[in-house]
Parts: structure tokens; sequence; C-alpha cells
């Protein structure tokens, strides 16, 4: 698995367990998981068809 995969992975169990969508930003939960903010965006991008923080948007309008 490459960087950007691993990164992905860990983005999406913070956001599935770890809840820490609740305070910050994409970008805040990026430098706390130290993945590349850039690589890991156009990831979500290709794989969701939206930004990374138009996610955590997403999850903070419907989760709480």
């Amino acid at each position: 698995m490459d960087k950007t995969m691993e990164d992905y992975a860990a983005f999406e169990r913070a956001m599935d367990e770890g809840k820490v969508f609740l305070d910050l930003d994409f970008e805040e939960i990026c430098d706390a998981l130290e993945t590349d903010r850039e690589a890991l965006d156009r990831l979500i991008i290709e794989e969701l068809g939206f930004s990374g923080q138009e996610l955590v948007d997403f999850y903070h309008s419907n989760f709480c």
C-alpha cells in the first residue's frame, strides 16, 4: 500500500472511529495524522467526487 492510500485509510478510521471531525477541519485532521493534505485531497476527489473539506463539512452538517 502506498503512502497516500495509507493516509486515506488513516483518515477514514479517524472519521469513522475517532470522530475527530467534530472539532477539526480537513487541514487540521491532515496535520494531526501527519498526512500529505494535497495528495489525500486528490485521492478523496478521485474516489468520492468531492474534496476532503467538503467531506468534513458533510460530516459536520449530518452528524453534529
